[in-house]
């Protein structure tokens, strides 16, 4: 049931992103709402989990904007595993730590797959400027805390039963068996 939830939440913020809130693709406040998606998989829940849910969401973005297919999905499973072994490493586990490490990561995997993508395809990029890439981190740290609170009330919506299946108790004994 998680993984559901976060695939059609995360689908949503694709659809919000890519249709809304980014009119131009070199638009400079465009917020990037997958990858605030991407840090809370990683800081919340587990591998399997995320893997489930981050396939789907990569394919979701190439198709509707990527220009070099691929690109997404290098950016989403390359900052998930680095602040997923980030937050596994560091001995400081406080949230207060845990969104300038987003942001740090943001930008360290943004610059390495536009290096990536300059060296396999110089034609198909606009030219890296620093200010406006720090200006869509500081957009991706201001958006992570009101988007880490409504994942979680997702996360407790998905783990709590709907149905009452725990509520059934079947005796595993013997009702006419006599006790002593």
């Amino acid at each position: 049931m998680i993984v559901i939830n976060f695939i059609v939440v995360g689908l949503l913020l694709v659809i919000a992103q890519t249709t809304v809130f980014m009119p131009q693709v070199d638009w400079l406040p465009a917020p990037d709402f997958y990858f605030v998606l991407v840090a809370f998989l990683a800081y919340r829940l587990e591998l399997i989990h995320c893997l489930l849910i981050l396939f789907p969401l990569a394919c979701f973005l190439d198709v509707l904007c990527g220009t070099v297919l691929g690109s997404y999905a290098l950016i989403c499973f390359s900052g998930f595993f680095l602040l997923k072994t980030a937050n596994e490493k560091l001995p400081i586990r406080e949230p207060l730590y845990q969104i300038p490490l987003i942001g740090l990561v943001y930008l360290a995997v943004h610059y390495l797959v536009y290096q990536l993508l300059n060296f396999l395809q110089p034609d198909h990029l606009v030219p890296w400027s620093w200010s406006p890439m720090c200006i869509r981190t500081l957009l991706v740290m201001l958006l992570a805390y009101p988007f880490f609170f409504f994942f979680e009330k997702v996360r407790t919506f998905s783990v709590s039963n709907l149905l009452p299946w725990n509520r059934i108790r079947l005796r595993t004994d013997n009702r006419r068996r006599r006790r002593t």
